[in-house]
């Protein structure tokens, strides 16, 4: 079936419905929409909500994946995530242009940026559709926005301007992080705040590969040497097997220098069964200078 080629803004966001036998079925905007689903190992807690759903992305056995549509539905659209609106689109990949298990980061991210002087910056590196980086701006500091791929980095502006804050000052890199690290570095960059969710595998604007077990410690160490062993804040979250809120706390500890908290927690999305559906491991770590 054919998507819509025209855009519109659309009332609502985003929601869970419910989950299980390894999918997840989704409201966002208009549309009811099923993805798979890896750690769904339960049954669906309401079977009947499943049935009329607009459209289903399903897996190949030779790889990647495609929709399959019931219905007629928009290629993009927009909701509204918080204070901004947000481009939704249905990619090739499954993907849709938000994490939702990232609502309260977004909430806290805002919050410690409003702590930061106004001189000062704030990374976002896998910075993905850029909801992070607006609520960097919102908060009232400059950001950096990285990802290696332009087409996100594009995205990511587009949620700028529909939000009201293109003309916040950011920085927009299409860059490898590894690389962009490096030079920052050479520059004599200072950072006060960081926020990434590193990929379990990754490639870089030029093919660089990036594997989270090899390639993490060496990330961690580059972005001391952008905030002198002493950031502010740091936003961690990971999706990958074997990196707990324990373990991602250890990575940091064992690097920053001065003193703060770190807040632990699994990330989740809240069901309309009142359930929770696991999304990664999350950790927070906030110096004495600020507050959250």
């Amino acid at each position: 079936m054919k998507i819509a080629k025209e855009a519109e803004t659309s009332e609502g966001t985003y929601a869970l419905i419910d989950s299980g036998n390894f999918r997840k079925l989704e409201q966002i905007g208009p549309y009811t929409i099923i993805r798979p689903s890896p750690v769904s190992a339960w049954p669906e807690t309401k079977p009947a909500l499943w049935k009329n759903a607009h459209g289903e992305y399903v897996r190949s056995d030779k790889g990647g994946g495609s929709w399959k549509w019931n219905r007629k539905v928009n290629e993009e659209f927009y909701v509204q995530i918080l204070e901004y609106s947000i481009k939704i689109k249905f990619t090739p990949f499954g993907h849709l242009g938000i994490f939702a298990e990232q609502l309260e980061n977004w909430r806290k991210i805002q919050t410690l940026s409003a702590q930061l002087k106004k001189e000062e910056e704030v990374l976002n590196l896998f910075a993905y559709s850029g909801i992070s980086t607006l609520a960097v701006l919102d908060g009232g500091v400059s950001a950096c926005h990285l990802d290696s791929s332009k087409g996100m980095v594009d995205w990511a502006r587009d949620n700028a301007s529909a939000s009201g804050l293109a003309d916040k000052k950011v920085r927009w890199m299409v860059e490898d992080v590894l690389k962009f690290l490096k030079r920052e570095i050479k520059r004599g960059k200072d950072y006060r705040g960081f926020i990434l969710d590193p990929p379990t595998f990754g490639r870089g604007a030029s093919g660089e590969v990036f594997k989270i077990e090899k390639d993490l410690p060496e990330l961690m160490d580059l972005l001391m040497e952008l905030c002198g062993g002493k950031p502010d804040f740091i936003v961690l979250t990971c999706h990958s097997t074997g990196f707990s809120p324990l373990a991602l706390q250890r990575i940091l500890e064992g690097r920053i220098r001065n003193k703060g908290r770190f807040h632990l927690g699994e990330l989740s999305i809240p069901e309309q069964s009142g359930r929770l559906y696991p999304a990664g491991s999350n950790c927070i770590y906030v110096s004495e200078r600020l507050s959250l």
